[in-house]
């Protein structure tokens, strides 16, 4: 089976967009202490959405709950904020 050359930049333009598309992670602030952490289950279990970084507890917990608040109606969704480790 013969693969066009169109065919193979078109998919790998597809897979190198959906890579770029699938971090979820807000930005990174500077001096941050905090880190948001998502999970689509209902305890921390199974790998994280990245949230976002936070100077403080405080805006930690107030972004975790717009996420969850976005999420799908009727998912069990859950959230921590967990500080981050500077060693």
């Amino acid at each position: 089976m013969k693969i066009s050359f169109r065919a193979a930049a078109a998919s790998a333009l597809v897979f190198s967009l959906a890579a770029c598309a699938s971090n979820g992670a807000g930005p990174i602030v500077e001096g941050a202490g905090w880190t948001a952490h998502g999970y689509l289950t209902p305890g921390p279990t199974g790998d994280p959405e990245i949230i976002g970084t936070f100077k403080n507890e405080t805006d930690c917990r107030d972004a975790i709950d717009v996420w969850m608040s976005r999420q799908v109606v009727g998912n069990p969704v859950s959230g921590e904020c967990l500080p981050v480790d500077r060693r």
